[in-house]
């Protein structure tokens, strides 16, 4: 060990104090991450039942995971709109179903009014005896034949063949006529009951088909239009029995009867229709104020009703008629105008069933069409995610690594309690420790054997030494301090407080392990090609001393006090081969008991004066056998590279390797499929 070297050691035992560590537990977050920060490295587990998405099966859990969260609202969806187009449709059926419904209440509504007409015309001429001809009743039979013709032909519910198909009931129909042409009927009441029963039948089922329920916004229509047709129907019969009795001046009982029902029910069916629709009430009292002959039909149907006795009068009878007539045209009309509204209502509903189930089709095609590009980028974003995941667990194994090997470096540099004071951002004060041993050793002719060898050949002499006091040490519970040159500095008893280290003597242990395995040692050849042994001074002391970090950039645990310079002494003024030891460290090893110690008499020592000094010879026995214990799993290598690189490296290369054979395999299939289809 150089002087000058030696001398900086003992001038900062003597005068050097500890800095101050305001700022040092900030600035040294830098060296390791803080100890809470391990309790964040998490392995990456997410899904149902903490699957590792990193895994194969993991991947393909999570990946169906994924894919049923848009599945199910997507299904959802479609269902919804399939039951909507179900209804949609359904209401469409119901649709078409009212629309025959009114078709057929239409056409039975138009023979029905044909016919009741007909019959007013036929009891006119019998009554007149044909003298009077109001309408030509030809041309009045062929237009209720077209009607005829053009009705689709219900099957009735009576049991009449007369109604059983169209053609027998047009038979009937025309032979009557001839009857009636031809006066061979014995009177008004025999003439109008065939008409009658047949618009009996005909309104009988034209109330079948008119469902009464609500199954369209047409019903209460339908309904006033059905009722309307049976108030013309009765109000038709009563005309003709009070044509009868203004005609002859009296009716017989039967007559009578029949007059008072028919213009009862007449009276009741009007009165319902205008129930079902307000604005039939209110055309029907317009018609009532606009209508010159309501007043005068009123007045002749109350002299019926209470049976007034009169002379027989052609022309009154001919002036009633003609007023119900009109009365029952304008009657008609409404009921025209009831027909026209149910078709008008009828086809805005098809209209909007219709724009219900185009809507309802564009829907469920444009989910059809969105679904799938919705799963592919879920999936795409679902295998993003897997490789991020994967990543970021190497990168979280990589990190766990990284940090263990930092902490095992800085635990090197540093006693792992001062460590993990500064990790932890705690300010590191100086300690004063009573009891610490404290060893020095350099190499003897150091400057003699650098100026004669290169620096490499230096470094790795002081590299060989060092690792071999360093795996020495390591079996102890003992301290580095510091390297200086050739200088090597070890304490026992501290950061740890505690006198059981100097109580079992482990440094002395430490000397005498390290002096017998440097003589193992052969110096590197030297540019004379002479091989040297390798010959050391080891000095020891055991006093007080005051520790504490020093520095921010590179800081250090370093000892100050009046031992590290007496240590520093017993070093640089021993011998070869020899462990030069204090009085205070003798008594410390006579404690323990087992130790060879030898006078080697009184030393002048700088600062002290005069001191009386030993040589450790040697131990009783062999020295204990250590070997250290360590689990290798464990043991981090801090100059090797990362094992989680390399892995997630190999990984990489595999997976790329497996897609490019995949892609190769696809290739080549295509090409033999290719060429089968060719051939």
């Amino acid at each position: 060990m150089t002087d000058a070297s030696k001398k900086c050691v003992c001038t900062m035992g003597r005068g050097g104090t500890p800095k101050e560590n305001n700022d040092l537990g900030r600035r040294c977050s830098v060296l390791s991450l803080d100890s809470e920060d391990e309790n964040k490295l998490v392995e990456v587990k997410t899904g149902c039942c903490g699957l590792d998405p990193t895994t194969g099966r993991g991947k393909q859990i999570h990946l169906a995971q994924m894919l049923l969260l848009p599945f199910v609202p997507i299904m959802a969806l479609i269902i919804q709109n399939c039951i909507n187009m179900v209804n949609a449709l359904q209401y469409q059926y119901e649709m078409q179903e009212t629309i025959d419904q009114v078709q057929i209440s239409t056409g039975l509504g138009n023979v029905t009014e044909a016919l009741q007409s007909e019959r007013a015309e036929i009891a006119f001429y019998l009554f007149t005896n044909g003298s009077v001809i109001r309408r030509n009743l030809s041309e009045h039979f062929a237009y209720t034949n077209s009607l005829i013709d053009n009705l689709k032909w219900p099957q009735f519910r009576i049991e009449d063949q007369l109604f059983k198909n169209k053609i027998l009931f047009r038979i009937r129909l025309d032979d009557f006529r001839d009857k009636i042409t031809k006066f061979d009927t014995p009177s008004i009441d025999a003439g109008i009951k065939f008409y009658n029963r047949a618009n009996y039948i005909f309104l009988d089922q034209l109330t079948r088909e008119i469902k009464e329920k609500d199954s369209s916004g047409v019903w209460r229509p339908l309904l006033a239009y059905k009722n309307l047709i049976r108030a013309i129907e009765h109000l038709g019969i009563s005309m003709v029995f009070g044509e009868e009795y203004f005609g002859r001046g009296d009716l017989d009982h039967t007559s009578y009867l029949s007059f008072v029902t028919n213009d009862a029910l007449g009276q009741d069916f009007l009165n319902a229709s205008k129930s079902f629709a307000y604005w039939i009430k209110d055309r029907y009292l317009r018609l009532q104020q606009e209508y010159q002959w309501y007043s005068n039909i009123t007045r002749r149907r109350q002299e019926v009703v209470n049976r007034v006795k009169i002379q027989p009068d052609f022309d009154k009878a001919t002036e009633y008629f003609y007023a119900m007539l009109g009365y029952l045209d304008t009657l008609q009309k409404i009921q025209y105008e009831i027909r026209i509204r149910i078709e008008q209502t009828i086809l805005s509903e098809v209209k909007s069933s219709n724009s219900h189930v185009v809507v309802g089709i564009a829907i469920l095609a444009v989910v059809l069409l969105i679904s799938p590009v919705i799963i592919v980028l879920v999936r795409m974003v679902t295998r993003t995610l897997q490789a991020f995941t994967e990543t970021l667990q190497y990168k979280t194994y990589e990190l766990r690594y990284e940090k263990k090997r930092s902490d095992k470096l800085l635990y090197q540099m540093l006693p792992p309690t001062v460590a993990i004071q500064l990790k932890q951002r705690k300010q590191v004060s100086a300690e004063t420790y009573e009891s610490v041993t404290i060893y020095f050793s350099d190499i003897v002719g150091f400057t003699e054997l650098s100026s004669e060898s290169t620096p490499m050949q230096v470094i790795s002499l002081l590299n060989s030494l060092y690792k071999m006091f360093d795996s020495r040490i390591e079996l102890y519970e003992v301290y580095k301090i510091e390297t200086i040159g050739d200088a090597y500095m070890v304490a026992s008893g501290l950061p740890q407080r505690g006198e059981d280290n100097n109580k079992k003597g482990k440094l002395p242990y430490i000397m005498l392990d390290i002096s017998n395995n440097i003589q193992l040692f052969i110096l590197h050849k030297l540019p004379n090609g002479r091989p040297q042994v390798r010959k050391i001074r080891i000095g020891i002391h055991t006093g007080p001393v005051v520790a504490g970090v020093v520095g921010s950039k590179m800081p250090r645990y370093t000892l100050f006090g009046e031992s590290v310079n007496i240590a520093s002494k017993m070093e640089s003024t021993g011998l070869p081969f020899k462990i030069h030891i204090t009085v205070s460290t003798k008594e410390s090893l006579d404690k323990v008991g087992g130790f060879i110690m030898k006078l080697r008499g009184e030393m002048e020592i700088k600062g002290k004066g005069s001191m009386e000094t030993f040589w450790l010879i040697g131990k009783h026995g062999k020295l204990p056998e250590r070997r250290v214990e360590s689990d290798k799993e464990d043991e981090i290598d801090v100059m090797a590279e990362n094992p989680h690189t390399d892995a997630r490296r190999k990984h990489r290369k595999a997976q790329k390797e497996k897609e490019q054979a995949n892609k190769e395999k696809s290739t080549v299939r295509r090409a033999i499929d290719s060429i089968k289809t060719h051939l």
